[in-house]
């Protein structure tokens, strides 16, 4: 029988509510922008719905785990338990938590936990050896949930709100369980990660730091169809090399205010972007699918998400600003091995090395490159996904869980004899 939870209305800190108020007061219009969202909503909100989120209209029958199946999945260091997580608005969510056997003796405060947030065209059951696999690896429980709407979740989604609605519900349940919100991943993909983002966001704002990765989002709704406006396409429609044609960039220029006023209008706008950039730097981290230059031009890389409206690309300023730090840096470091001692040479050249490393790695850690010249990266598995170096999604993504759990988890203090 599935474990019920029933989520309360989500809070909202005390500045996001201050603000709310402030600018409807000093400007007075902004309530009858409010009310014509709420219009447009009512008589578009379920259509872009099924537009944004299609898996809502996907039959996942043969894929469901039951209650009566739930266990099949269990192995030696794997419990398999079926969660029904109600939202305040009466959502059912299909929920599917594996725990960790050596968590089970561990006080909540001190478990880790994956929160998987799948793209708009899936289900979590179609990464349910994914999500063991992680728990195996990582010795943390990971859950798997399905958006209202979508396999045996009930509900329909309306705007961008109800799917956040349902990531806030997932992480309260385990806040109120007494997890630590330093011990909760957020692992998204595609649209999932642009609203594990705003979940994210949510929660640093109530002070509940919980850490987040991004996996191939975009920035915005309306940079994501402005992009694909942009594309220069080949004569079967792919966008090699994701170059930009001289039409596409024109007409994406025109478009871009009337795509963004009512993409904001129907209330499905999610500013991916800025919620990343307002979580802090040791909380959060990403991967692209972009390959390097002397081969872009015979690559698809992702064809979903355009490099335009990539994540990647709505950090550009943030990466130039680190590169020019670290070029300053190394600039100081060679004027102090012209002139210091033969002896501490060698010493000093190592750490120029490290510096320059350190740059390499702000400039192509987080791109991946596809096994497979053409194939389309964005829907490839974790393990088909390389760096520059050669090391896969699946690891980046699992050294950052590692290194979250070493910078800033809660941990229980080992017992002294």
């Amino acid at each position: 029988m599935a474990k019920i939870y029933n989520a309360s209305k989500p809070r909202y800190s005390g500045w996001e509510w201050f603000k709310f108020i402030a600018i409807r007061t000093v400007f007075p219009p902004v309530l009858l922008w409010d009310l014509i969202k709420i219009g447009a909503n009512k008589l578009l909100g379920e259509w872009v719905s099924g537009l944004v989120l299609p898996a809502q209209n996907e039959n996942f029958d043969d894929l469901a785990v039951s209650d009566a199946t739930v266990s099949n999945y269990n192995e030696d260091d794997l419990i398999c338990e079926k969660h029904d997580v109600i939202t305040h608005d009466g959502a059912h969510l299909d929920t599917f938590e594996v725990r960790y056997r050596s968590q089970e003796s561990i006080d909540p405060k001190y478990q880790k936990y994956i929160i998987n947030l799948v793209g708009n065209g899936m289900c979590y059951e179609h990464i349910i050896d994914d999500i063991k696999e992680d728990a195996k690896a990582l010795k943390s429980n990971v859950v798997g949930f399905n958006f209202r709407g979508v396999g045996q979740s009930t509900g329909k989604a309306k705007s961008s709100e109800d799917l956040v609605a349902d990531g806030i519900a997932q992480v309260q349940r385990l806040l109120d369980q007494g997890v630590s919100p330093q011990n909760i991943t957020l692992k998204g993909h595609s649209l999932g990660a642009g609203v594990a983002s705003l979940v994210a966001q949510h929660f640093h704002q109530l002070g509940q730091p919980i850490n987040l990765f991004n996996s191939r989002s975009f920035s915005t709704i309306t940079n994501f169809l402005v992009g694909h406006m942009r594309l220069d396409r080949d004569e079967i429609g792919r966008a090699i090399g994701h170059k930009d044609s001289i039409v596409g960039t024109i007409l994406g220029w025109l478009a871009k205010p009337f795509i963004k006023f009512g993409v904001a209008l129907a209330k499905w706008e999610i500013d991916a972007g800025s919620a990343f950039k307002s979580i802090p730097e040791a909380y959060k981290d990403y991967i692209v699918v972009r390959s390097r230059k002397e081969i872009r031009d015979e690559r698809i890389d992702d064809a979903v998400i355009p490099h335009y409206a990539s994540i990647h690309k709505e950090l550009t300023s943030e990466r130039r600003k680190k590169k020019a730090e670290i070029d300053e840096e190394i600039a100081n470091l060679d004027d102090i091995i012209r002139k210091a001692d033969p002896l501490a040479k060698p010493g000093l050249a190592n750490a120029r090395e490290a510096l320059v490393q350190a740059r390499e790695k702000i400039k192509s850690d987080r791109k991946m490159e596809t096994d497979i010249q053409y194939a389309n990266g964005h829907n490839s598995d974790w393990n088909d996904l390389h760096n520059r170096s050669g090391k896969s999604a699946q690891t980046f993504f699992r050294e950052f869980v590692q290194r979250t759990e070493a910078d800033h988890a809660v941990k229980s203090i080992p017992e002294i004899n």
